[in-house]
């Protein structure tokens, strides 16, 4: 009887150790949200731009910029990547969503196991900026919201040494895994909440999938390698060029 009650007991320790190694694959859709200052806006635009721009971008500012995005993972691999919207009432998209289009339509991906994250851009030239999977010292609190369904818990934290983060994560799917560079939580990160070059960003999930088939996830692989401070560093210089071609920077008033 000891040796059956035995035999059991490996069969459970199996079946178990099996379940918690099987991949999860979810969808998780999110929305970002950008709030900017109209004024410090109108301050990074050059002065002879200005009359043309300036009463567009403050009504662009004024009504919200909303960009979706959707994650996909396998549980250590995923794509975080933005969805354009069909304009169905033909007209045109604002300039600073039309920026971050044409800036962020490639993919960002994520290796949680490996610690390190691709992502491509094209402008001109295609890059490949690939890096670590910066660490963030998460504090989590007792504080809780429901987001997507899902009861979280509040957490903050630094992120890149400098950018105060929250965090909300579900411990119900233990993935370390969120939204743009996210990770780390023991849960999957729900919404985050932060401040970077002027602009007060809130991604939150609006929809969380579960996926019975296989998810496969695309290592992005084409475009010169650089890591994110030598492809910014290569950004700013051609902004530099831009303005000297435009003839003359910003307003100094």
């Amino acid at each position: 009887m000891k040796k059956l009650l035995f035999v059991f007991s490996l069969l459970f320790v199996g079946i178990y150790a099996n379940a918690q190694d099987k991949p999860q694959f979810l969808e998780v859709d999110y929305q970002m949200e950008m709030k900017l200052d109209a004024d410090q806006v109108m301050a990074s635009v050059p002065a002879a731009w200005k009359a043309q721009v300036e009463e567009p971008l403050r009504q662009e500012i004024k009504n919200g910029i909303f960009i979706d995005y959707k994650l996909k993972t396998n549980g250590t691999e995923s794509e975080y990547k933005m969805q354009e919207k069909i304009n169905n009432d033909q007209t045109p998209a604002g300039l600073i969503l039309q920026q971050m289009t044409a800036m962020d339509k490639e993919p960002l991906f994520k290796d949680i196991k490996e610690k390190y994250f691709l992502k491509p851009y094209n402008v001109g030239k295609a890059y490949l900026v690939k890096d670590s999977l910066k660490t963030v010292n998460w504090k989590i609190t007792k504080e809780k919201e429901t987001i997507a369904g899902f009861d979280t818990y509040k957490a903050t934290g630094v992120m890149n040494d400098s950018i105060p983060v929250t965090a909300w994560y579900t411990p119900k799917i233990n993935i370390k895994d969120g939204p743009d560079r996210m990770w780390g939580l023991p849960g999957l990160i729900l919404k985050a909440e932060f401040e970077m070059n002027g602009a007060e960003l809130i991604i939150a999930a609006t929809k969380v999938a579960v996926k019975e088939e296989e998810i496969k996830i695309t290592k992005p692989s084409k475009g010169q390698i650089l890591t994110e401070k030598e492809f910014m560093d290569e950004m700013l210089a051609f902004q530099e060029k831009m303005k000297e071609m435009y003839g003359g920077g910003v307003d100094s008033e």
